[in-house]
């Protein structure tokens, strides 16, 4: 990685443990708790973030890909993990001989996997309540599991399904289709069948205050304190933390402009005046890109806002005007604080006209982390 010394992002996990502990508070001291690991931790770090999980002793975790599994156990994280994306049945034998757990989310898939191993596989099955993604739809999932369970090489440990919805005026709806999981599972169990984990609701579900019957919760964007919510928040978000508490960088390069220079931003800048301009060794090759149109990016220098002029492949260029005693190799701050001012996440998303969450995978593995 290009200029890893200088670009930073620091994580808060002692806000990560808090935000653990406050979703697990709403949702009641009954439920197991599977925490969502998947996309390099929601853009944060998955080996910085399982450890601490494990060491809150949550009881799974769970991930879209068997790399980031592998990269877990060889970093001694033993939390059971699920693996959540669909893979091939020859990688699902493979997780299960490193000791991972699967998703079947249909019966074709459960089939395949059943004829090609000899030894009992682990899994979880999954259910589309709604979401019209991956997994069996409710109307038919009972017939479902009646057959995955018929197939003797396939031992079902958990069923689980995924109620997202939008704003707090949709939980109504939310509600309504954890209540149709409830009946669905509880059928199940009163034909005989056992289910060890049951799992429906998220993040948005316990912060909305829903309940349901189900054995566990799947929680993700709480743990990092990122809204799983487009629109109306419901008042409970207000006690999560931010994960990220800093991403930074630093100015490489100091351009002093005279009156008359043309410089290239959107068209010719800077004849009007004097600029000084910094430079940052940031860019698209970063993650990093220009605000939407009509919105301005800001970065910290000297705990002043500076707007941003440009974004290259590998740069930013930004107006250091009126910001005194600057030098080159001082801190640029992108998100946190910096003096007496700040910026966030949400404002870097709503420059980019994107989801916070969004703007946190945009700069993904692409910066050196390390903890508070």
């Amino acid at each position: 990685m290009n200029n890893q010394s200088e670009n930073l992002m620091v994580l808060d996990l002692e806000a990560l443990a808090s935000n653990l502990d406050y979703t697990k508070h709403l949702a009641g001291p009954e439920k197991r708790v599977i925490a969502s690991i998947k996309a390099n931790a929601y853009g944060h770090d998955i080996r910085l973030v399982a450890n601490v999980l494990q060491e809150k002793e949550v009881d799974m975790l769970a991930t879209g890909n068997i790399e980031d599994a592998r990269t877990l156990r060889n970093d001694g994280v033993e939390t059971p993990l699920l693996l959540f994306a669909y893979a091939t049945p020859e990688n699902t034998i493979d997780a299960a001989k490193e000791g991972f757990i699967s998703t079947i989310p249909n019966l074709a898939s459960a089939i395949s996997l059943n004829a090609i191993t000899s030894v009992p596989i682990p899994v979880y099955l999954k259910i589309d309540c709604g979401l019209g993604r991956l997994g069996e739809p409710l109307n038919t999932a009972k017939d479902f599991v009646t057959k995955v369970y018929q197939l003797k090489n396939l031992k079902v440990e958990g069923i689980y399904t995924h109620v997202p919805f939008p704003d707090v005026a949709s939980s109504p709806w939310a509600q309504d289709k954890l209540n149709q999981f409830d009946a669905f599972i509880q059928a199940l169990e009163s034909d005989g069948y056992s289910i060890p984990v049951t799992q429906a609701m998220g993040s948005c579900c316990v912060l909305a205050g829903l309940r349901d019957k189900s054995s566990a919760i799947c929680i993700g964007h709480a743990l990092y304190g990122l809204s799983p919510f487009s629109s109306q928040q419901a008042p409970t978000f207000q006690k999560l933390r931010p994960v990220v508490h800093s991403v930074s960088s630093t100015l490489i390069h100091i351009g002093h402009h005279e009156k008359g220079s043309d410089i290239a931003v959107r068209g010719l800048y800077g004849t009007a005046g004097a600029h000084v301009v910094g430079v940052l060794p940031l860019g698209a090759a970063m993650g990093m890109r220009p605000p939407a149109d009509n919105k301005e990016m800001f970065v910290l220098v000297k705990g002043k806002k500076c707007r941003v002029m440009a974004v290259s492949l590998e740069h930013i260029s930004i107006d250091l005007d009126g910001i005194e005693n600057v030098a080159i190799g001082d801190r640029a701050t992108i998100i946190g604080q910096d003096g007496d001012d700040s910026l966030s996440v949400d404002e870097l998303a709503q420059a980019w006209q994107v989801t916070p969450l969004q703007a946190l995978m945009s700069i993904s593995g692409k910066f050196s982390v390390r903890s508070m």
